[in-house]
This record gives structure tokens, C-alpha cells and sequence, in this order.
């Protein structure tokens, strides 16, 4: 996860909290908790860049929609991740 943006890292624990989001419902999920727009142009090649790191995977729902599902390496990188975090941030 050391090599992912900020924005990328929120991209991924949006889809692994959710159920095969489309990107649209990423895309309203991440502007809810980013409080503004988030352009195609930023969004999609992002949640390529998951997809070419293995840490989601893409799918399809219809002809014009994709969906994203958390891989189990994008699983393991969020738990390493936290573990990393507990030891600087206890709550």
C-alpha cells in the first residue's frame, strides 16, 4: 500500500466496504467523504491502477456498467495497513 496515492487508498477500502460497486457508486461514495466533484478523468484511471496492482478486480454488471470487488491481496494490504497504523494510532 506504500505505493498508492492517498486518493487511491481511499478508493480501495470504498470498494472493500462495499458490495461490487459500479464505478458511478465509487464515485458518489468518494465525493460524499472528498465533500466535492471527482471527474472521470481522476476517477477512472485510478481505479485502473487497483485493478493493474491486483488489489481489485474489475468486472461486469452490463454492457455499460463495471463493478469492483476487492481482491484478497487488496484485502491483506488493508489488514497490513492497520496493523502499520495500531502501532502509531491507538483509538
Amino acid at each position: 500500500m506504500d505505493d498508492l496515492t492517498g486518493f487511491q487508498r481511499d478508493l480501495l477500502y470504498v470498494i472493500a466496504g462495499a458490495d461490487q460497486p459500479s464505478g458511478q457508486n465509487v464515485k458518489e461514495e468518494i465525493e460524499r467523504y472528498y465533500e466535492s466533484e471527482i471527474n472521470h478523468g481522476r476517477l477512472y484511471p485510478n481505479l485502473d491502477t487497483l485493478v493493474n496492482k491486483e488489489l481489485v478486480e474489475k468486472g461486469q454488471l452490463d454492457r455499460r456498467t463495471n463493478y469492483y470487488a476487492i481482491t484478497d491481496t487488496g484485502e491483506q494490504v488493508i489488514q497490513d495497513r492497520r496493523e502499520w497504523e495500531v502501532q502509531y494510532v491507538e483509538l
